[in-house]
């Protein structure tokens, strides 16, 4: 795998735990405030991607050197595109 893009893929996924456990933290502190069912749903909705990313972080630094050459694009769009994902969740959050 092109150390380039493994290191990118690395990059992205801590940018992706980072926007997640912020998500997390204010629907946590709005749910203390709104106790609805709504928010509820948004801290369940964050918690589940943070545990999948941190999964996936986990697997990139561990597992990297199994993946082949023909899988690296496809994690890196991915990658990419959820932390897109979560940056307008956090952009629509704290706006």
């Amino acid at each position: 795998m092109s150390m380039v893009l493994e290191t990118f893929i690395l990059a992205v996924s801590g940018i992706n735990i980072i926007l997640v456990a912020a998500l997390l933290y204010t629907y946590i502190k709005n749910f203390k405030e709104i106790q609805s069912s709504f928010t509820f749903g948004l801290i369940l909705f964050a918690a589940l991607f943070l545990i999948h990313n941190v999964v996936l972080f986990y697997f990139s630094i561990t597992m990297m050197m199994y993946y082949t050459a023909g899988l690296e694009p496809f994690v890196l769009v991915f990658t990419v595109l959820q932390a897109a994902a979560f940056a307008v969740m956090s952009w629509i959050t704290w706006t």
